[in-house]
């Protein structure tokens, strides 16, 4: 017997809850169903037996306070919150519970953004904040929050400011680790917009925003371009679902499945939506000359990395080098994050792009990061150390360079290319690995 799960709102014409939910069950090659059901306003509260109907129920926004009044049993951290955003029937007992603080931390954690002990600011006091904040408290960060209503903030053990008086401690020169999002400001369609701006984004060490609609938000483009650590919603949406599948099937969270659900999301929402394609990988391995082939095949502009950087700075990579490594990587932040406001281009990226893991947050917000994997002894007997600053010693410094980059790689690319054949054979591939959109390593 199939299991029977549902999402209820008002308006769920952009859910992507069915495509997570649906890619759970392949991954785990089971049978269920999980359906769209919009309910109107005057009958939330009395939806009882269609609860019912299903094994379990996620509620999303304006109904997750609403919806309380059909349950026989509220979990304390729910009720703490004040919201549920998942039903679970238990024979003829209806349950509610909040997976969304479990999506935050998560979110953080898939980013290896630590907060105990530091300050976090949360713009916002709806729903989903009130479970941001619990779950900042439960990582044991220092929390304010910031509210256009501040009298309104019922919360123990946090700051409580206005827009105007956080604007004050900022100009006054008050800093903090995390700036947390949790208003609708910058979502689609109104794209242009920014709950704060430099001012405040500035006194922070990193930046995450709830919003994942467009996944690269104008908050998170000033934070990238301020050289923040920048990590978007759209994680915190997979790790919530796969957090009510756990509790629905009273197992633990399958993150192996969150993080495949989520690289196949995100690889497939950056091609839909035509942003930019980023070839990774060691030196040699092919990146560019693929990159220049595919850019041709499919009308998209290509960009070297490299080159772009000498144009941009008027200097060789040696001379760059010679000023120092640090020299290098600040250029090619900066050149990367100037790329990533653009859309539809094929970039190959310098083979130590990655090593700044700020770098692979803009990346992973601004594109499809594909990893060009090439055997290290084929590239060790073709590899051309002229002009290689990090060659200087020989080829053979290759082997200990792409152990140490090797984990990044994998951790920065949505999907892997194998490269080990001829060009053609490479560019096949690549371009199948774009037509199936499914971001699968």
């Amino acid at each position: 017997m199939e299991n029977r799960f549902c999402v209820i709102g008002e308006k769920l014409g952009h859910t992507r809850s069915p495509q997570i939910h649906s890619a759970f069950f392949e991954i785990k090659g089971e049978k269920g169903v999980y359906d769209v059901r919009e309910i109107a306003r005057e009958n939330i509260r009395s939806c009882r037996e269609f609860l019912l109907g299903y094994d379990g129920v996620n509620v999303t926004i304006p109904y997750k306070t609403d919806v309380m009044s059909n349950l026989d049993f509220i979990s304390d951290e729910a009720k703490e919150i004040g919201a549920v955003n998942t039903v679970k029937r238990v024979g003829d007992r209806l349950e509610g519970y909040n997976s969304d603080p479990y999506g935050f931390a998560a979110m953080l954690d898939s980013r290896g953004i630590n907060v105990r002990g530091k300050k976090a600011t949360v713009l916002g006091y709806g729903g989903a904040a009130r479970s941001v904040v619990h779950a900042l408290k439960e990582k044991g960060a220092k929390v304010t929050v910031v509210s256009r209503n501040p009298q309104n903030v019922g919360e123990n053990d946090v700051r409580v400011l206005d827009y105007d008086a956080l604007s004050s401690v900022c100009a006054k020169g008050e800093k903090g680790f995390l700036l947390v999002n949790c208003t609708p400001v910058g979502m689609f369609p109104k794209e242009d917009a920014s709950p704060v701006g430099e001012d405040v984004i500035s006194r922070y060490d990193a930046l995450a925003d709830i919003v994942y609609n467009p996944m690269y938000t104008r908050f998170l483009q000033t934070g990238a371009k301020l050289g923040k650590r920048c990590v978007g919603g759209l994680y915190m949406l997979v790790a919530q679902a796969m957090k009510s599948q756990s509790m629905w099937r009273d197992e633990e969270v399958d993150l192996s499945a969150t993080k495949k659900i989520f690289r196949r999301l995100s690889f497939e929402e950056a091609l839909k939506n035509g942003l930019n394609v980023y070839l990774t990988g060691i030196m040699s391995c092919g990146k560019s000359t693929l990159g220049k082939l595919l850019a041709e095949e499919t009308g998209r502009e290509f960009v070297d990395m490299d080159e772009y950087i000498v144009a941009r700075e008027g200097k060789s990579i040696p001379e760059l080098f010679k000023q120092g490594e640090k020299v290098f990587r600040d250029a090619e932040s900066r050149a990367l994050f100037e790329l990533s406001l653009g859309k539809g281009k094929v970039i190959a990226t310098g083979g130590g792009c990655i090593k700044r893991i700020r770098n692979a947050d803009v990346m992973l917000l601004s594109g499809a990061t594909v990893f060009v994997r090439r055997k290290i002894d084929e590239i060790i007997r073709s590899a051309d150390c002229s002009g290689r600053p990090l060659l200087a010693q020989g080829a053979d410094r290759l082997r200990g360079i792409y152990a140490a980059r090797k984990s990044r790689y994998y951790a920065t690319a949505q999907s892997v290319l194998d490269n080990d054949g001829d060009v053609a054979d490479g560019l096949e591939k690549l371009k199948n690995i774009l037509s199936q959109g499914d971001g699968k390593q």
